[in-house]
């Protein structure tokens, strides 16, 4: 399996967003749903959980580098979002 690391940005995010520290590596390893963004050539996990008092869909922005899993960010995905971006485009089925 790959090395999974969290980017600056990813950290910054957590903090801000009070995310635990398991919650991105198990939607990592147990999204139902992956994309590739064609904006920005990231991958996209997403799953649907409890978060924050609610269960919604949320998304997990990462890269392949240099054999390693770079976990970029995290957030809760607002109603329709994930659905208007499959049908822009912008999200690409894997």
């Amino acid at each position: 399996m790959l090395e999974i690391v969290f980017s600056d940005h990813f950290i910054l995010r957590q903090r801000l967003r009070q995310i635990p520290d398991e919650l991105a590596e198990s939607i990592y390893l147990e999204a139902e749903e992956h994309y590739r963004d064609s904006q920005t050539g990231t991958l996209v996990a997403v799953k649907r959980l409890f978060f924050h008092g609610r269960m919604r869909d949320v998304a997990l922005v990462y890269a392949q580098r240099q054999g390693k899993i770079v976990l970029i960010t995290l957030h809760p995905l607002q109603e329709g979002q994930k659905e208007k971006r499959i049908r822009s485009g912008r999200w690409v089925t894997l």
